[in-house]
């Protein structure tokens, strides 16, 4: 199963679900099931994946550990879920410049979990084919090391936060 969320933000993310969309019509995902979970944009018409507005946290980190494959944005609450649920995301940020978001921390973030390996980005729809294929073929070498994963992201936030302190 192939879970996509976009988190609760009450801003469109049509950037994301359409070419999720698409590439479901397109027979990429192989039959998998694509579950969408599309937050406040539960009107956004998709033709071949299941839509689900919200989910309980429960049914949430249910649906990430059970699917093969998430595709999220990169808000630090969905990706410290994911990452500890021992998965490699493929990543798309919000991005200010498309109304998605009032700044790109999402961008910034990305940035950062990509140049340590932790998640695959896709900064734009064009890029989904590609960092969706490197993710399949991570998955053939396991897994990442939630521990590591988490101990690495708080040792990021407490360098962030002194660094502003300064």
């Amino acid at each position: 199963m192939v879970f996509v969320t976009i988190g609760n933000a009450t801003q469109g993310f049509s950037r994301l679900l359409g070419a999720v969309d698409r590439l479901a019509g397109q027979g990429y995902f192989a039959g998998d099931p694509v579950l969408v979970q599309s937050g406040s944009n539960s009107n956004f018409p998709t033709a071949h994946c299941i839509q689900i507005p919200f989910l309980s946290m429960e049914g949430f980190l249910a649906k990430i550990i059970e699917a093969d494959l998430v595709i999220t944005h990169a808000g630090a609450g969905t990706l410290l879920h994911v990452l500890l649920a021992g998965k490699v995301p493929v990543v798309m940020p919000r991005r200010r410049k498309y109304g998605e978001l009032i700044d790109d921390h999402q961008l910034e973030l990305v940035e950062v979990l990509a140049v340590e390996g932790r998640i695959i980005p896709a900064l734009e729809p064009a890029d989904l084919p590609s960092a969706i294929a490197r993710a399949r073929r991570q998955l053939q070498y396991g897994k990442a090391n939630p521990s590591s994963c988490l101990v690495s992201l708080v040792g990021k936030a407490i360098d962030d936060l002194i660094e502003r302190a300064k």
